[in-house]
């Protein structure tokens, strides 16, 4: 496939150091089989000449007031103005044997033709062969500027979604999510939605979709559990008991590894290989009463104090109704096999793809270590599994800027630990992170340097724009000076997962998360419904349960 049509070639190299060429323009639109082509920020450029064909991204475009000299028949002579058009491009790699690659072996020449390239020259320049290439898969809005991207590459590597609140990230979350499940009939995708908005964009919302429905279960979080036998010792103490000192986490060790040696559950496992990280269900109760014993052994009152607050902490948890999903399974002694049977889909009865899980209710001070312990268990499978190939999961961290932000603080450091280990080695055991946020420059630099692709909707925050700056290569950074401009849904890709970083307008996901704008110039002029009730409201906050 030739990358020179001769219709498309708008300028000539004027000027070439190590990473730019500059070039001088004689047009910056041209018109070609109904499509526009434009010398725009962003836009893929081929300097093609006897040096062979150099793939260019354009970085700066100027008009410049020049003049032309002209000398008349009687040798008079004068001065005409005119605009000096100049493009700055940056060198994004070279086609070699028919293949891009990154870097190249020798520059363009002064004086070579440049011209501009179609969407399905860039394809195929990505080594994509529309639909038929089986990584990849089409994420764009408009069908004459198509762009695909690599499965593999794209969660092998793991993934940055930013943008600022109202960009379209999460449209562009619910549309990738949409093309994966469209495109592969077994993913296995793990969903932690913080404020229930996606179920709709999966069929279980107001409008309906029945291919999505049948492959997504979504969790309510009064349905959510997580129970306490499946934490490790710092999770435990995380959420039970975090002031407690050496002495005291010491005491409750103790206690759990004996329960947990002598549990009805522990099956054929040798006792000798049980821990207190060891995943079987001991019963919390009986945890109550053999600290009790110990504080009733103790006759001197200052020694009963570490006991006596431990118990104190312990009942509180254990009876407060906002942490009922600690407690879930409890009757049945819940078995971990049978717990990612259900959080996987993998049940024989009803086998499901996307698991969306509403975290919206649980207790704002332990979220983040529920998220931390979520992205642990999913760590210790993937670890534990012999094939890594077998089945690969991806995690999808929504708002991840409120439980792995880039300060150091008690509060946040079990999750942040689990989720930079996922993004340090998950890769290695099938497990890949898609990091979503809106304020990238609060978010854990360890996790954001371990993506490998980017993609970034409008960012107008100063901090957050320097931030995706020092993550991008040397030849994008200047391109981040667009994100302030971008429209809704429209973001710049870079990284593996594209081969070619550009400018990308994700198709409209259909149906819509609920994450759109409040419509107030319409509830202020139309007033509250019939129907509205305060005290309906009031009534679901008294039973945390959203009443409808």
């Amino acid at each position: 496939m030739t990358l020179r049509i001769p219709e498309l070639k708008f300028g000539t190299v004027k000027e070439v150091d190590g990473s730019s060429v500059s070039v001088k323009a004689e047009n910056l639109e041209l018109g070609f089989e109904s499509n526009d082509y434009f010398a725009e920020v962003g836009a893929y450029i081929n300097c093609g000449g006897l040096h062979g064909n150099t793939i260019c991204a354009v970085s700066k475009v100027q008009v410049e007031e020049a003049e032309k000299k002209i000398v008349g028949e009687n040798g008079q002579v004068t001065y005409e103005p005119y605009d000096l058009k100049r493009v700055t491009l940056a060198i994004v790699g070279t086609i070699d044997d028919g293949k891009f690659s990154r870097g190249i072996s020798r520059l363009p020449l002064i004086g070579c033709d440049t011209y501009f390239l179609t969407s399905d020259q860039v394809n195929k320049v990505l080594g994509v062969d529309n639909e038929k290439d089986s990584k990849c898969f089409l994420v764009t809005e408009d069908e004459k500027e198509k762009a695909y991207l690599d499965l593999d590459k794209l969660l092998g590597r793991h993934t940055a979604i930013l943008g600022t609140t109202g960009s379209g990230k999460s449209c562009t979350v619910a549309s990738i999510i949409q093309s994966i499940l469209k495109d592969y009939p077994y993913p296995r995708i793990v969903f932690f939605d913080l404020h229930n908005e996606y179920p709709s964009a999966f069929g279980h919302g107001e409008i309906e979709n029945e291919v999505f429905h049948e492959k997504t279960q979504c969790v309510d979080w009064d349905d959510f559990s997580l129970p306490y036998w499946f934490l490790d010792l710092d999770e435990f103490i995380a959420i039970y008991y975090p002031d407690a000192g050496g002495t005291q986490i010491a005491l409750i060790k103790n206690a759990i590894v004996s329960l947990k040696q002598s549990s009805p559950a522990l099956g054929d496992i040798p006792t000798d290989r049980v821990s207190a990280d060891t995943p079987i269900y001991f019963d919390i109760n009986q945890l109550v009463e053999i600290l009790k014993e110990q504080e009733d052994a103790i006759t001197a009152v200052s020694k009963k104090e570490p006991i006596i607050k431990i118990l104190k902490r312990l009942e509180n948890v254990k009876d407060d109704p906002r942490y009922s999903f600690l407690n879930k399974g409890k009757d049945d002694m819940l078995d971990l096999a049978a717990y990612f049977d259900k959080l996987l889909g993998l049940s024989k009865k009803e086998t499901k793809f996307l698991s969306i899980l509403d975290l919206s209710g649980l207790p704002s001070d332990v979220r983040n270590v529920c998220i931390g312990v979520m992205a642990r268990l999913c760590f210790d499978y993937r670890y534990w599994d012999l094939d890594p190939q077998e089945l690969p999961m991806a995690l999808v961290l929504e708002e991840a800027h409120t439980y792995i932000p880039e300060e150091s603080s008690k509060r946040f450091a079990l999750c942040k630990e689990r989720v930079e280990r996922i993004a340090k080695e998950g890769r290695k055991y099938g497990l890949s992170l898609l990091v979503v946020t809106q304020r990238p420059s609060n978010v854990s630099t360890t996790v954001l340097s371990q993506c490998g692709t980017y993609i970034t909707l409008r960012l107008t925050n100063d901090n957050d724009q320097n931030k995706v700056r020092r993550l991008l290569p040397d030849t994008l950074a200047g391109q981040a000076d667009i994100l302030p401009s971008l429209r809704d849904g429209e973001a710049l890709v870079s990284g593996d997962g594209i081969k070619l970083p550009r400018k990308v307008r994700f198709r409209t996901p259909a149906p819509f998360p609920k994450s759109n704008d409040i419509a107030y110039s319409k509830a202020w002029k139309e007033g509250v419904s019939q129907e509205y009730s305060t005290e309906r409201t009031v009534r679901g906050w008294k039973l945390r349960e959203k009443q409808k």
